[in-house]
């Protein structure tokens, strides 16, 4: 995989590029509708669950999509480094939220709140895909 940005000649790339985009947007979107419900239909105890879980809805479906992709993908190089990425994408974000739980313990820094751990994984896995890449040239 070239980039994740970028649109690529491998048909089983672009379908995952245009679905983690339509995704993200879905996220975004659904997070400003449980927004302004919970802010302007003060939303309390059972009708608060579904509309708070909504903006989680397209996340599950980019992790679905993910495992999709690399059922899906077929050459096994490009699939191996993927995965290095969602290792390294995993291995950052354990040690940064645990780090900051302890942070958050000891040294009374604001709480980390939950919604961000989805992109640090991402941006970990980000990060983590140049160093992989240059491991193989």
């Amino acid at each position: 995989m070239k980039s994740l940005f970028c649109m690529t000649s491998n048909p089983v790339e672009r379908r995952y590029v245009v679905r983690m985009w339509v995704a993200a947007g879905l996220c975004v979107v659904s997070a400003l509708v449980a927004a302004v419900a919970f802010r302007l239909g003060h939303l309390k105890d059972l009708p608060a669950y579904p509309v708070a879980v909504l903006p989680a809805l397209p996340i599950l479906w980019a992790l679905v999509e993910t495992g999709r992709f690399l059922a899906e993908l077929k050459d096994e190089f490009q699939r191996n480094l993927f995965i290095q990425c969602l290792l390294g994408g995993i291995g950052g974000t354990l040690a940064a939220t645990t780090t900051w739980g302890y942070l958050e313990d000891f040294a009374r820094v604001p709480r980390l709140d939950l919604v961000w751990v989805y992109p640090i994984f991402w941006l970990f896995a980000a990060i983590t895909y140049p160093v992989v890449y240059q491991r193989y040239r």
